[in-house]
């Protein structure tokens, strides 16, 4: 993190030594630029070594990189040609990308979100006469074969929730799909195949199929809680979509363990998390779906 700190200083003194150069003698600008290149070669003695600097120079390398590089050079041109108005909507633009690609801003929402849930273990939280794996765990192929998500967690912890013996019944839910070739399918159907793949019975497993929003899923769990007369059931899905789910259960009477899945942590404080990249905006974009879905009550 010291490193992050020393560049961040170089480049606020760099460009401050840029701006007054008019102003300051040749005796007050050789030091600042001394200063500024100390600096730099600090924050590469103080960082984790070229395995780290190769990281940051390849996010550099990739299109999110070298749009963010473009924005700010965009913007340092402007400040010189076109005055300070188009170079501030310029960096303003610079720093609105870099926020939303930033994996330590979308990590972070995350975990706030997740509070209060991310340490709550699913396999300690009793019998359960059955548990509901929310949506999102699995995608179809066009050739009908179903692989796991990056939110695949919640379908294998679901499993190791049967295997354990803490429920009887697996609940999969998801909207129908029409795949190439006209051939109907679901949501569903694949996380059911993916769990008798993982050797859990046909038996234990009951479709919930047609549900496309959290509202639905919900919906669909409240009837099926009346007509199969179940006490006590869980609600499995990620620990940063469970306030929503749960706010949604209590919305409709719903009575539900919430049961977390794939926690996310704060990533370290390297160098290369300075770079928008695609895990910052995914993690960025997730956190804000899931804030205006709970301001919207979806």
């Amino acid at each position: 993190m010291a490193s992050v700190a020393l560049i961040v200083l170089a480049v606020i003194l760099g460009r401050a030594l840029v701006r007054r150069r008019a102003v300051l003698a040749r005796w007050q600008v050789i030091p600042g630029w001394i200063a500024v290149a100390a600096m730099l070669v600090l924050a590469v003695a103080l960082s984790p070594g070229e395995f780290e600097l190769r990281k940051f120079v390849g996010a550099c390398l990739m299109p999110a990189g070298l749009v963010w590089l473009g924005l700010l050079a965009f913007a340092r041109i402007l400040a010189r040609r076109a005055g300070r108005p188009l170079a501030g909507v310029a960096l303003a633009l610079w720093l609105l990308f870099t926020l939303a690609g930033n994996a330590w801003l979308g990590n972070f929402a995350l975990e706030r979100l997740q509070r209060g849930y991310a340490n709550v273990d699913p396999l300690g939280q009793g019998q359960f006469d059955a548990v509901l794996v929310l949506g999102g765990g699995v995608e179809v192929s066009d050739d009908g074969s179903p692989t796991l998500t990056a939110a695949g967690d919640r379908v294998v912890l679901a499993v190791r929730l049967f295997r354990a013996g803490r429920t009887p019944l697996l609940l999969a839910t998801g909207p129908y799909l029409l795949l190439p070739g006209g051939v109907a399918t679901s949501n569903a159907a694949a996380t059911a195949a993916i769990w008798m793949q993982l050797g859990v019975p046909e038996g234990s497993i009951v479709l919930l199929e047609g549900p496309r929003t959290t509202t639905d899923e919900v919906l669909a769990l409240k009837t099926a809680v009346a007509e199969r007369g179940w006490q006590r059931v869980g609600l499995l899905t990620s620990a940063w979509h469970l306030p929503r789910a749960m706010r949604l259960c209590r919305r409709y009477g719903v009575e539900a363990v919430p049961l977390p899945a794939d926690a996310v942590g704060t990533p370290p404080p390297r160098l290369r998390f300075l770079v928008p990249q695609q895990d910052g905006f995914q993690s960025v974009q997730t956190a804000c779906w899931e804030t205006l879905g709970m301001l919207a009550g979806r």
